[in-house]
């Protein structure tokens, strides 16, 4: 045990000298420092945790935290989200010295959530998240007041009603540590209501939705690949924390919440996005949708579904980041609706090559990562004796395929009078990584799905 200590603290200085030389950077306005800064220890962070994850680390500390499979690959994923993220912010906005000193808080509120052994830790991570998030829509987009105080207003709501949960697990058993040792009673039993309800407004499920289109439109593209790419699977993963490491006792009632969820979030977001225009708003939708997808893996609740569970996350988060990208690149020639991709392939091949690759594994079309994911899913159900929660996710699959096509069928249609587009090169970086990601982890997907499993199994174990 001694020898895995360094791991972990490394870790953590690694993250506390990111923080610090942000600071610094940021108050001698040196964008482009601070912009390297963000990059190198990122990519330092993401070599850590890979060590750590092979080296199978399991370590404690502070009574608060733990270093283990699971925490170890959810804190590498959200590394690698926030850092395509800040490659993109660096791209288009101004202000860039702003986000990039948020988003490396924000990540740190992440670390805090994956590795939390305590509803403490994770009540911390979650508003240590969500407030930088609020503030970089303010600072980067002064128009997009009315979707930060919207979110505002979810996230105080949220995180009202996990303190009130909390309260009730304490009062119920005298802890809040995610321990299991929630004893049974009408307590834990609300306690167990109020914290599904409280996450489900940081996962973007049914009905705890509200306004989460409005806000992915209102904010900057960026921003809301961070919050639909990273945040909200932060939610995702504190529901899996809280439901099997501190109400495992109360599966066979959580697991039938779950699945109504699960089953009400598919159809309203691949139903709205119908009849959506404006391909942000459509994307919203979607990854609305796409959280749906993910809590068949929660409600099947077997270590294999939820492998498959958080598999789907990294998928969803490659593929969102990826196709809000493209949508920046065509937003900063201010076209905003699906008509407005006619011709795209003309203009620009890359993008609209790119952009019909992310949306076919969005689908879930074989040889992608979207594929991968959704048949890990639904097969985890069909196993678990729950055929009709398989079928009708590939139902809502089927939804799915019209809205996307139409995005496709614009961009491969004729148009008069082209001229060509130049995407800039760190945009351009984002989505060729995003598009690389989307095709050789949907061919060669062992390397993810074996860390994924192992996440699973530990969270079940």
């Amino acid at each position: 045990m001694p020898s895995q200590i360094p791991d972990f603290y490394v870790l953590a200085l690694v993250a506390a000298l990111m923080i610090l030389f942000s600071i610094v950077a940021a108050a001698m306005r040196k964008v482009r420092a601070q912009f390297a800064i963000a990059v190198i220890f990122m990519l330092i962070l993401i070599a850590r945790l890979v060590i750590m994850l092979i080296a199978s680390d399991n370590y404690s500390a502070l009574n608060l935290f733990s270093a283990n499979p699971f925490s170890l690959f959810v804190s590498l994923l959200f590394t690698v989200g926030v850092l395509l993220v800040n490659i993109l912010a660096y791209a288009k906005d101004a202000s860039y010295s702003n986000f990039s000193l948020l988003s490396v808080f924000a990540l740190m509120g992440m670390y805090m959530v994956a590795m939390s052994t305590s509803l403490v830790s994770i009540f911390i991570g979650l508003e240590l998240m969500s407030i930088p998030t609020i503030f970089a829509m303010l600072l980067s987009k002064r128009v997009a007041i009315e979707a930060s105080v919207k979110l505002f207003i979810l996230a105080s709501v949220a995180i009202a009603l996990f303190s009130f949960g909390m309260v009730m697990v304490f009062g119920s058993s005298g802890s809040v540590a995610l321990s299991g040792n929630v004893t049974t009673g009408l307590l834990a039993l609300g306690a167990l209501a109020v914290l599904i309800a409280a996450l489900a407004f940081d996962s973007a499920l049914f009905p705890f939705n509200l306004w989460v289109p409005d806000v992915y439109q209102g904010a900057n593209t960026y921003i809301t690949a961070l919050i639909g790419g990273i945040n909200k699977k932060v939610g995702f993963i504190a529901l899996m924390q809280v439901l099997f490491l501190l109400f495992v006792a109360y599966k066979t009632t959580f697991v039938p919440i779950i699945y109504a969820l699960a089953i009400l979030t598919m159809f309203y977001g691949n139903l709205a996005a119908l009849a959506q225009k404006n391909v942000k708003r459509m994307l919203a939708y979607s990854s609305i949708a796409h959280a749906g997808y993910i809590s068949i893996g929660i409600a099947v609740a077997t270590a294999y579904a939820l492998g498959a569970a958080l598999f789907q996350i990294a998928a969803h988060m490659i593929m969102f980041i990826g196709a809000l990208a493209i949508v920046l690149f065509m937003e900063s020639r201010n076209r905003h609706e699906i008509n407005d991709y006619i011709g795209l392939h003309k203009e620009n091949g890359f993008a609209s090559f790119s952009l019909a690759i992310i949306l076919l594994g969005l689908i879930g079309t074989p040889l992608t990562i979207g594929f991968i994911g959704k048949f890990l899913l639904f097969s985890s159900a069909v196993y678990a004796n729950m055929l009709p929660l398989a079928i009708i996710g590939i139902i809502n699959s089927i939804i799915s395929v019209y809205y996307y096509f139409r995005v496709v069928s614009a961009m491969y249609s004729e148009k008069s009078g082209v001229s060509q587009m130049k995407m800039h090169r760190n945009v351009a970086f984002v989505v060729l990584a995003c598009v690389l990601l989307t095709i050789v982890l949907g061919v060669y997907p062992n390397l993810l799905l074996g860390l994924a499993n192992a996440a699973g199994t530990y969270l079940v174990g």
